[in-house]
């Protein structure tokens, strides 16, 4: 134990000189300046208060919800490439520390930074953006509870390390891990199309192939918004995501470590 808090006080010790923690620490700033108050000036300007607006909004909650654990899952696929290219993992193995450990370290931490960024993201732009997402009377964010989003950023967090691990093992080198990025980060925004019609009912578990679908669906839920006969209860899709993506982390570092052996 007493390592891994060394390697704690190495990474507090190093967030001013380490470019991606910096980034980690400042991006769910921007997020939520862009949710609270550049997004509903942009749709009150351009959209007005119509049925068109309410949807855009929804839609710009759902993406803001998944922006978190998704850009911190990039950052950790990055530092891990960083430490593949500079055969830093290499050298963990004659120390104290095992490569597992290590990597587990690195997962946790991103994790416990997605959860927070999660958090604040969807508490700070609910507070701070005022009445800005209701339309035609409807306040989007009158039912996000602190229970609700508490829960949620727990289980989106689990994003990180699936998506940081995978980005890692499959990509060759930063150049190649950035192009992965932004493929998959389309990929990430697909629970975004659950606001139309048509993917409301059982088609909206063709978008469970995403992990992040089943959070973020239980945050609509919970929320009340998105009703529907073909939903899960909250908890359904909660626990739901937690085994799919605990599955699928397991799954991601098995092939890593596949990776780095060869």
């Amino acid at each position: 134990m007493r390592k891994y808090i060394k390697m704690l006080s190495f990474e507090f010790k190093n967030i001013s000189r380490d470019k991606i923690t910096v980034v980690m620490l400042v991006y769910p700033l921007l997020v939520i300046a862009m949710g609270a108050y550049i997004m509903p000036l942009l749709l009150t300007e351009f959209g007005g208060d119509t049925p068109g607006t309410q949807i855009a909004g929804l839609v710009m909650i759902i993406i803001f919800a998944a922006l978190g654990p998704f850009i911190t899952a990039a950052l950790l696929g990055f530092n891990l490439l960083d430490n593949r290219d500079d055969n830093t993992l290499d050298t963990i193995r004659v120390t104290p520390i095992s490569l597992k450990g290590y990597i587990t370290f690195k997962a946790v931490y991103a994790y416990i930074l997605s959860v927070n960024a999660s958090f604040w993201i969807i508490f700070a732009t609910k507070h701070l953006s005022g009445d800005a997402y209701t339309f035609m009377g409807v306040d989007l964010f009158k039912d996000f509870t602190l229970g609700l989003i508490i829960v949620y950023s727990f289980i989106a967090g689990l994003f990180t390390p699936l998506f940081g691990l995978f980005l890692s093992a499959v990509a060759k080198n930063k150049i190649e891990g950035f192009a992965y990025m932004k493929t998959s980060g389309m990929i990430a925004l697909l629970p975004a199309l659950v606001v139309i019609n048509t993917m409301q009912d059982w088609k909206q578990y063709f978008l469970g192939l995403t992990p992040i679908f089943w959070p973020v669906k239980g945050l609509m839920t919970g929320a009340s918004l998105l009703d529907h006969s073909h939903n899960l209860p909250t908890w359904g899709y909660f626990i739901i995501g937690v085994i799919y993506m605990g599955v699928l982390i397991v799954t991601a570092y098995k092939v890593f470590e596949r990776k780095i052996q060869n």
